[in-house]
């Protein structure tokens, strides 16, 4: 039996619209931290490549990213870890925002 937080038949049209929604901006913000990670790990010169990672998840991750501003300047190897870790951060947790609400199961006693 599937999980009626899953649940895809169940849903009236505006849940099945928020549940595809939400999936597919999980899916863009993993695919796009992926692709951000290779290519600050293997390229000689990454660039602005991690301006995809900000506009993707923006408007939190430019909060988040102004709030670690605010610390002061990191050591080097712990920049980049506050950098993926505000931006992902914030990309998940809109999709958790987008996420619709679980089923009511309503309870029938039978």
């Amino acid at each position: 039996m599937p999980s009626r937080y899953f649940s895809f038949a169940a849903r009236g049209p505006a849940g099945r619209v928020r549940l595809v929604v939400a999936a597919l901006y999980t899916a863009t913000v993993i695919a796009t931290s992926l692709m951000v990670l290779a290519v600050v790990l293997f390229a000689d010169d990454p660039g602005f490549i991690g301006i995809w990672l900000i506009l993707v998840t923006s408007p939190l991750s430019m909060v988040a990213l102004y709030l670690i501003d605010l610390l002061g300047h990191p050591p080097e190897p712990f920049d980049g870890i506050l950098f993926f870790a505000a931006t992902i951060g914030a990309g998940l947790l809109q999709a958790w925002l987008l996420w619709p609400p679980r089923l009511k199961v309503s309870g029938g006693g039978g």
